[in-house]
Parts: C-alpha cells; sequence; structure tokens
C-alpha cells in the first residue's frame, strides 16, 4: 500500500529516450483499434487492493470489474500491518506496537475471509502455472498476495500455513517494525535483510511463492538478489536516479527505486510495476531525474507516459502495471479497470509496437509468477 511517489530518470538521457521511442516505433505499428476493440488485450495487475476500502473484504464488486474490462490476473493484496498505521499529511506511519500473536491471527482470520470471497465470486484462485495460463485465456484469476511478512512472527512455518491457504505471492516489508528486513520510510535497523528475511526468501523460493520487492531498501534488495533462485518483482512505486531516504520529506519520496536497484532486479529477470499515484501539483517535466513525479490525479495518459518511459529505462521485459488501486487515498491516477484500460488504450495510442503494449499489460507478470511457482514443482 502507498500513497504519494514519484518516478525519475536522468534529465538528458530521460528527453532522448524518449525521442528514440517516438521515431522507431512508427515503423512497428500496431493492429487497428477496431481489431483490439473486439479482441482487447487482456490485464494484470501486480498490486492491487480494489473493494478492500471502498466495499468490503465480503463483496468487494472484484469479479464483476475484472470481467468487465479483461481483467485476466490480479494479485488481490492483503496488507496485513493495517490495524496497526495511519495516514499523517506526510506519508503513513506506525501507530501502535501489536501484541505477540495478533499479527498472525489478525492476518490469518482476514485472509480466510479474502479467499473465502474470491470463490464465492466465481473468480479462479490462481494455484499453478496453469492456472496463470487459464486466467489469461478465459476466466480472470486472482492472486493472493500479502503486503508484508508481518504475519509470520518470526516463524518460518507459518509460510506453509499460508501457501496451504492459497498465498502465493509475497511482499516482504511494509509500514511496520518487523523481523524480516529494512523498509523505505523509517531509519534502518537490520542492514538490509535479518537472517530471519533470509531464510523467509529461500522459503519462498522453496514453496513457490513470488517475491515482491517493493517498500525493501536497497541493501535488502541486493541481500534478495543474491539469495533468490528465480526472478523478483516490486510491484508498485516508481523509478528514480536515486533511492528514497527515510529522511525525505514526503513519502512518495521515500518510496523511490533507484534506477540502479531497478536494473538489477531486470537484469535477473525481475520486472518493476508502476503504481498508480496522481499528484495535485504533479512536478515539472524540466525536474524529471531530479525527484519530479509528473502525473497528476486522474491522469491516465501520464500514467501510460510513465510505464513507456520505464520501458525506455529497463526494457519492455521488465515493466508492468501494479496500480495499488485503493492504496493511495485520493492522490490517484487510476483507481479502477475502467482506468487501466484507457492507459492500454494510451499506450497503442502512443504506437508503441503490440508485443510490447503487451508484455506491459500481462506478459510479464504472468512469466515471473509462473517461474516462482515452477520453482517448487
Amino acid at each position: 500500500m502507498m500513497f504519494i511517489q514519484t518516478i525519475v530518470e536522468d534529465k538528458h538521457s530521460g528527453i532522448r529516450r524518449r525521442r528514440l521511442l517516438k521515431a522507431a516505433v512508427p515503423m512497428l505499428l500496431l493492429s487497428s483499434r477496431g481489431t483490439q476493440a473486439q479482441q482487447p488485450i487482456p490485464v494484470a495487475d501486480m498490486h492491487s487492493h480494489f473493494g478492500f476500502f471502498s466495499k468490503t473484504m465480503d463483496n468487494p464488486g472484484l469479479a464483476e470489474e475484472l470481467r468487465n474490462h479483461r481483467v485476466a490476473l490480479v494479485a488481490w493484496t492483503l496488507a496485513g500491518d493495517i490495524r496497526w498505521i495511519r495516514q499523517t499529511d506526510t506519508g503513513i506511519v506506525q501507530s501502535g506496537e501489536p501484541v505477540p500473536g495478533a499479527l498472525t491471527e489478525f492476518f490469518q482470520t482476514r485472509f480466510d475471509r479474502m479467499r473465502a470471497s474470491v470463490v464465492k465470486s466465481g473468480l479462479r484462485v490462481v494455484l499453478s502455472a496453469s492456472d496463470v495460463d487459464d486466467s489469461l485465456a478465459g476466466e480472470p484469476g486472482v492472486v493472493l498476495a500479502a503486503e508484508g511478512g508481518d504475519f509470520l512472527e518470526g516463524n518460518i512455518d507459518l509460510l506453509k500455513v499460508a501457501f496451504d491457504k492459497g498465498l502465493r505471492h509475497l511482499q516482504l516489508v511494509h509500514y511496520i517494525r518487523n523481523p524480516i528486513g529494512d523498509f523505505q520510510t523509517t531509519l534502518p535497523t537490520h542492514n538490509g535483510l535479518s537472517q530471519f528475511g533470509k531464510s523467509v526468501v529461500q522459503a519462498c523460493n522453496v514453496h513457490g511463492v513470488l517475491i515482491d520487492l517493493a517498500h525493501s531498501t536497497g541493501p535488502s534488495v541486493d541481500q534478495a538478489l543474491e539469495i533468490s533462485k528465480v526472478p523478483m518483482i516490486w510491484s508498485h512505486g516508481w523509478v528514480d536516479a536515486n533511492e528514497g531516504q527515510a529522511q525525505d520529506p514526503f513519502g512518495y519520496l521515500q518510496r523511490r527505486l533507484s534506477l540502479a536497484h531497478a536494473k538489477k532486479i531486470a537484469a535477473q529477470g525481475g520486472v518493476i510495476g508502476l503504481w498508480g499515484l496522481g499528484l495535485s501539483t504533479p512536478g515539472p517535466a524540466a525536474l524529471v531525474g531530479r525527484g519530479a513525479w509528473t502525473v497528476g490525479r486522474q491522469d491516465t495518459r501520464g500514467y501510460a507516459r510513465e510505464l513507456a518511459s520505464l520501458v525506455n529505462m529497463l526494457g519492455p521485459d521488465h515493466v508492468a502495471i501494479g496500480t495499488d488501486i485503493e492504496g493511495v487515498g485520493p492522490n490517484w491516477s487510476v483507481n479502477h479497470y475502467g482506468h487501466v484500460r484507457k492507459v492500454i488504450d494510451h499506450l497503442q495510442d502512443m504506437k508503441l509496437p503490440n508485443d510490447v503494449v503487451e508484455r506491459i499489460a500481462y506478459k510479464n507478470y504472468a512469466r515471473v509468477l509462473k517461474a516462482a511457482i515452477n520453482r517448487a514443482t
């Protein structure tokens, strides 16, 4: 979950890359919009809280939303520390200290309700690589995801419990102090991942759970990359020349992933997801690369533009959608899947090659998810 963020690239090379994209793409025109209207490109979302805050987990309207907008795959994400955090004027902070056992109990109760809601809706719970393929081909699939491994409370055996219940996507850290590793919005205490955190990475590989590095600090990313045998993701956020620091004045600045670390994740086959943040006063384009997020509220075209910019920085195999729907409060550029469908339309209007649009829209997340699941088989 996140509230405010920015995307960045080197000022001069960023502008030059945009020009290269515009110059090269016309030779690779898309199929007609008419054909696309008949067969819309499927969408996969690496991070969504759809309905968690605007409706109820038991009846979120998720099935109708996914079917109406051809969303084939969504990581429906439970923030396990939600009871112990609060929003401030500058970002999200921890508001309480959970007593022993509280995080586990809260997560398991909510996770059971979450899965029951998916089953009741008739959607597919994604448990295997074949489920991923079937979801892309037909009825939408839901990847049950956790935002923060806080529910483990230092007990690695609880990962297998969650896996057996259907967990297939785990973000290591979120917004509260934990025994796993450091997170971007608070001063570090583990120098990256703890020994327990490193064992969580190894256990995810063993069980077939996709590792999500969002909210992790740079040292944590480096250490996870040394351990994991399969590609990992940064599900939602933005990329800047420099990593965010806990001392930055706003949460969205703290949540920056450095371009160097984004490239490291990509080099091992991983994927970076762009969140749906929108600012009431977006930064000017002249400051891109120096901490400026240029996407305004309700700005679907700006979101598409930033996806294209990430493709220029990281390559088309390493960029995906990670909306953080309902996780950014009023500061959104996309906040339901009709908005995301508009983003796909904008990418097509920008004349990106059709295969590039498909990789951004769904292929990249599907690939890394299947790689993680298959690691255990």
